[in-house]
């Protein structure tokens, strides 16, 4: 198969990669701003991959960018950024950015790579959301609302995209040990894991399992589902 991947160069991102990379699957990967890290990282893989760049929180590079796409077996959407804090406190542009990376890059990068595709060919689309847009959060409002946006998309989609030989699932993850975690101080941590009945937060290489599964034909009658990897907390 030969795989987008949005978001490639950060954490989730760099374990999917190899996880598929290890799979054979050709791979197109996308990042924003980590170009010579993504590049350092793809010479170790024996796999043929291809970068490619743009900043998805923009509408206007983020058309250039569905315009240039080349058509893939999957996709896998990772790409993404958070905002703690109140909502009352929140700029207009970032809750905008956040909506365009999120939800609007989404939608439009699975309409422009399934009018691309050939239909006796599959497609097959995974979406990294997160537990947040099942459940909500306070200081996390935006983000929350994106993420339940983009599952709104997955169980629609999928009943569409079902009848063009593709499937649409997602993965929702809970804590995991990433950079953007990173933020919280250990007291804040603490109280994390007594909230997680596994007593620790998820590894980045379990998420990318369940993307691999869910890319994989083992899961060819999967489609529209939303497989939850948070330990039992939520």
């Amino acid at each position: 198969m030969r795989i987008l991947i949005t978001g490639a160069s950060g954490a989730i991102g760099l374990a999917t990669v190899r996880q598929l990379a290890a799979k054979g699957h050709e791979l197109v990967l996308h990042t924003h701003q980590r170009q010579h890290e993504l590049e350092q990282m793809v010479q170790q893989l024996p796999v043929t991959t291809e970068i490619v760049t743009g900043d998805l929180s923009d509408r206007e590079r983020l058309t250039t960018f569905c315009g240039a796409l080349p058509a893939v077996d999957g996709f896998v959407h990772i790409a993404g950024t958070s905002f703690s804090g109140l909502l009352v406190d929140q700029s207009y542009a970032s809750i905008e950015s956040m909506m365009t990376l999120h939800v609007e890059s989404l939608i439009r990068i699975s309409q422009a790579l399934t009018q691309k595709k050939d239909f006796s060919v599959p497609l097959s689309i995974v979406v990294v959301s997160s537990v947040l847009g099942e459940f909500g959060v306070a200081g996390e409002v935006v983000y929350s609302t994106c993420k339940a946006a983009q599952l709104g998309f997955v169980k629609s989609y999928s009943k569409e995209l079902g009848a063009m030989n593709g499937r649409v699932n997602a993965v929702t993850p809970g804590w995991i040990d990433t950079p953007m975690n990173a933020v919280f101080t250990e007291s804040e941590r603490e109280q994390a894991y007594a909230e997680i009945p596994a007593g620790r937060f998820g590894r980045v290489e379990e998420v990318a399992s369940a993307i691999t599964y869910l890319m994989d034909d083992a899961s060819g009658y999967v489609n529209g589902a939303v497989l939850k990897i948070d330990g039992g907390w939520m």
